[in-house]
């Protein structure tokens, strides 16, 4: 399949320019919208990716019986692809109209690609940690823990940092346990501070570190005693450079990552970080969540293995996550 570009000053003016060329056959892959500057302006951009689609008979079939022809229904097939998926009930409907708003018939090929095109419109990734301290918060289960020990790795090997833990959750014995035994087996410095006092005594030891990772008290029901404690300890990183970093499980309902948005809110979530990628059959709750709430993906994680079952967040890596597709699905996002 080939893929086609044009840039314009907004998506309807590209949209338009590539089907005065081409016709109905365009069919919209990836958008991008951009500001360019020169030295006296600036200018709002768009730059659509599209390919063509050759006509078609008014009916697709697909042959599973010699003797029997069987019509292919698109409707039947986007639902298949939405439940397949774990894409949330809610979004069937909007999903569906992709259908209805390009009439005519529907290829197996367009069904796929243009459910492809409303999951991720609009997921954004960001690209690194940047700030001295990160802070992992998250419900209890979700992996912080770990997540703060293969961040560390990943930055200490891939990206050359002197990295240090943060450990705010001193009063769980396993918790705290589980991180001393991690940070030994990886030679990874770590501190602990179950006060605003201890840890301002810690700030002058850690500003060596090009970045501490900072594993927090769990969201339970005993979080609202410990709240205030654990607050005024981020308070007082957040007078530094410090950026917050949701945890959530890909098995979370979109009602659970919902909730835990908004109770971390008030934080200001620099970005998700998402765990337990193998222990879930569809990506699309997931996908949904990060449209709604514009919450850019870091990391993905799909193991237990500790560095090697961290990635960082890219359309390319979730699109191989997703079930019942034909198409080879990594095409669809090309390095360039």
């Amino acid at each position: 399949m080939e893929f086609l570009s044009l840039e314009a000053s907004d998506y309807e003016s590209a949209l338009r320019q590539a089907r005065s060329e081409y016709g109905n056959a365009v069919r919209i892959h990836t958008r991008k919208d951009f500001t360019k500057a020169s030295m006296l302006s600036k200018q709002k951009r768009c730059k659509i990716t599209f390919y063509l689609v050759e006509s078609k008979p008014p009916v697709s079939v697909v042959e599973e019986d010699p003797g029997r022809i069987e019509v292919f229904d698109a409707d039947v097939y986007m639902q298949e692809l939405l439940v397949s998926n774990d894409v949330p009930s809610s979004l069937h409907a909007e999903a569906k109209e992709l259908l209805v708003a390009d009439k005519g018939e529907h290829s197996r090929a367009e069904v796929e690609i243009a459910l492809l095109q409303y999951l991720f419109d609009g997921v954004q990734f960001e690209e690194e940690i940047s700030s001295r301290y990160a802070v992992f918060v998250g419900a209890a289960g979700v992996g912080k823990t770990t997540i703060s020990i293969k961040t560390a790795l990943h930055l200490r090997s891939q990206k050359a940092k002197r990295v240090a833990l943060l450990s705010l959750d001193t009063n769980r014995v396993g918790s705290l346990g589980h991180i001393r035994q991690l940070s030994r087996e990886f030679a990874l410095p770590l501190f602990e501070a179950s006060h605003e006092k201890a840890l301002s005594e810690l700030l002058p030891s850690l500003e060596s570190f090009d970045h501490v990772l900072v594993d927090t008290c769990s969201f339970s029901a005993k979080y609202e005693e410990m709240k205030p404690i654990q607050d005024a300890m981020l308070a007082l990183l957040g007078e530094k450079e410090c950026s917050t970093y949701l945890v959530m499980s890909a098995t979370f309902k979109e009602s659970d990552l919902a909730a835990q948005l908004q109770i971390f809110s008030p934080l200001r979530i620099q970005a998700g970080i998402c765990t337990k990628l193998d222990e879930t059959r569809g990506i699309g709750t997931l996908l949904g969540f990060t449209r709604k709430s514009n919450l850019p993906l870091l990391f993905l994680s799909d193991g237990q293995t500790i560095p090697d079952d961290l990635h960082i967040a890219s359309a390319s890596y979730l699109m191989k996550c997703l079930q019942g597709f034909s198409l080879d699905v990594t095409q669809f996002f090309p390095s360039a």
